[in-house]
C-alpha cells in the first residue's frame, strides 16, 4: 500500500503534495534573508491532510477517527447521546 502524504493551507485552503521552500531577500544584496517553507500558492502555514472516508473531501478542520484508522469530517459524522 502506497501512502501518499499531502498537505492542505490553513491560510488559502489548497491542498499540495510539497510545500515550496521561500526566501524573501527584503532588497538586501547579501543575507541574512528571511526563509521558510509554506503554500506553493500564497506561502501560508500548512498542515498533513488526509481524505475523508465518508465523503472523499479533504479534512481542513475537526474531523474523527475511529479505531480502525478511518477519518471522517465533520459533515459526515454527528455526536449523540444514547436515547437520542
Amino acid at each position: 500500500m502506497v501512502v501518499i502524504i499531502m498537505f492542505i493551507c490553513l491560510d488559502c485552503g489548497c491542498v499540495f503534495d510539497e510545500p515550496k521552500h521561500w526566501i524573501e531577500t527584503h532588497g538586501l544584496d547579501s543575507p541574512p534573508y528571511e526563509e521558510w517553507d509554506g503554500c506553493p500558492f500564497c506561502g501560508g502555514a500548512y498542515a498533513e491532510t488526509y481524505k475523508c472516508d465518508g465523503c472523499n473531501d479533504w479534512l481542513c478542520g475537526t474531523y474523527a477517527e475511529t479505531k480502525n484508522g478511518n477519518k471522517y469530517c465533520e459533515n459526515c459524522y454527528e455526536i449523540r447521546e444514547v436515547g437520542e
